[in-house]
């Protein structure tokens, strides 16, 4: 009965009026709460949790009729001002609200979206400006939760000519769980990485000759640096990571360091919006050419304020941590244990290594405007299920499955050309957890399961592909049950 109460609930949106939400305040200065629709809780009780997605659905629909009243009403409720950020006007749970605000927003024309000389919508995008090719930035992360993956008709066609398929890159939405913990991450081992070139150079100018050495940051292995008396490099045996020694984990070919460049490019590029710190850094190629403040020539200038850049990095990188929710059946237990040791005895684990130690969970982001850094500690204020300590103490653990390299992927996943100095072949090694609730695989969402994900491996993973190409219909029923254990904590939600 009670199953059947839920399930009635999330199945339609129609009783969202029987929930007699309360009236819906305008949005004023200071108050993220006045918009009230998300939260960084998760109730365990599914019963309420449908309660709680029908009465912001609710409250969307009455946004919605505050903008039909008064036009412009949601384009402003969504204007953060960095300022509010940077004295902690806002706590982190309305940061996250304003953020996810953004996140769901339709962007217009009136707001900016497009260009004069870009279509109202490209499927398939003319060189680095992009389409626009989409609205909202949940129309294509949705699958599995907020910020999720796409689905293969979601899939972007970038750096194209504007008008055949096979002249672009094929990319597909990746899911954005977890966000934060892979940029911490990827922020400690490019320190580390820095530190060791330090060495290097310090020691070659020392003793007056080239001192050679590896790079190793949280256990995983760079290749080698050379430097010189001069303070020249030699990166030419660096593996996985660029000559500037920083880590980049976002992007199917690793191009991005941070969330924050995230949100600048996939705004600009899927909706022709523009951040006013893009507009004055951007080169033409990327912004448009016709200059001042308003590059793209749409009539729209200010589209989108650092405070909203800001809010909305910092609402990716507040979102949850993925779980691992093991089966019940008895019999599917034993296929995960013996799954999860067949995952390191195949070598998935030497590029998906399960877990990086992190030393710190707070989340800053400095000040590009000469303000203060905004600060959230994400193991107290990022969105539940959060990350917890190991129980025999030490450093946290992040458990994101991937080594945050770089690797030839071989023939078979390469593309036709380069993306942005990255080589046809060469990939970023995805993160795993949340897996089984992001499908379609790869990056251009070729395979439909995870089994057909790991027999297009090749390259670096052609041993690790082989072996698990030859195991029997069982020890295969091991792997998926052990991969399908990764997931995402169940929320229920009105669409």
């Amino acid at each position: 009965m009670r199953r059947a109460l839920v399930l009635s609930l999330v199945a339609t949106t129609l009783a969202a009026c029987a929930l007699d939400p309360a009236p819906v305040p305008t949005a004023q200065k200071g108050s993220a709460r006045a918009l009230g629709v998300y939260t960084t809780d998760l109730e365990s009780d599914l019963e309420r949790q449908a309660y709680d997605a029908l009465a912001r659905d609710a409250r969307r629909r009455e946004h919605r009729f505050l903008d039909a009243a008064d036009p412009g009403h949601l384009a402003r409720a969504i204007r953060v001002e960095q300022a509010d950020l940077e004295a902690g006007v806002h706590s982190p749970e309305e940061i996250f609200q304003l953020g996810a605000q953004i996140f769901h927003a339709t962007f217009t024309p009136a707001m900016g979206y497009g260009g004069k000389d870009r279509p109202h919508l490209a499927r398939f995008h003319e060189g680095r400006r992009g389409g626009p090719d989409a609205m909202r930035c949940d129309s294509c992360h949705w699958r599995g939760g907020p910020g999720g993956a796409g689905d293969a008709a979601d899939n972007t066609y970038l750096a194209g000519d504007g008008d055949r398929q096979s002249s672009a890159l094929a990319r597909n939405p990746p899911s954005l769980v977890g966000a934060g913990f892979v940029e911490l991450v990827a922020r400690e081992m490019s320190g580390e990485l820095a530190r060791a070139r330090d060495a290097l150079v310090g020691k070659a100018k020392a003793e007056g000759k080239p001192a050679r050495g590896p790079l190793v940051a949280k256990g995983v292995a760079f290749g080698e640096l050379e430097a010189r008396p001069d303070g020249a490099l030699d990166g030419t045996s660096l593996l996985g990571v660029d000559t500037d020694l920083v880590v980049k984990p976002f992007g199917w070919k690793g191009h991005f360091a941070s969330l924050r460049d995230v949100v600048e490019d996939e705004l600009n590029i899927h909706h022709g919006m523009q951040s006013t710190w893009l507009v004055t850094h951007g080169e033409p190629a990327r912004i448009g050419s016709f200059g001042g403040t308003d590059p793209d020539g749409d009539g729209v200038a200010d589209e989108i304020r650092e405070g909203q850049v800001t809010a909305l990095a910092l609402f990716l990188a507040m979102q949850e941590v993925p779980v691992v929710d093991p089966p019940e059946d008895q019999d599917h237990i034993v296929h995960l244990g013996a799954g999860e040791a067949r995952f390191h005895a195949l070598g998935c684990a030497s590029c998906h290594i399960p877990a990086l130690p992190l030393d710190s969970a707070v989340y800053s982001l400095p000040s590009r405007e000469g303000g203060a850094e905004v600060r959230v500690d994400l193991a107290a204020d990022a969105a539940a299920p959060r990350i917890t300590p190991p129980f025999d103490g030490g450093p946290l653990r992040v458990y994101l499955y991937s080594d945050l390299k770089r690797h030839d992927m071989g023939p078979g996943l390469a593309e036709k050309q380069a993306d942005r100095g990255v080589r046809p072949g060469t990939f970023l090694t995805r993160p795993l957890w949340g897996v089984a609730r992001s499908r379609p695989y790869l990056h251009d969402a070729r395979a439909p399961t995870l089994e057909d994900a790991i027999l297009l491996h090749g390259g670096e993973a052609q041993a690790a592909r082989d072996a698990f190409a030859a195991l029997s219909e069982s020890e295969r029923a091991d792997l998926r049950v052990f991969l399908t254990s990764l997931t995402r904590a169940r929320r229920l939600s009105v669409p």
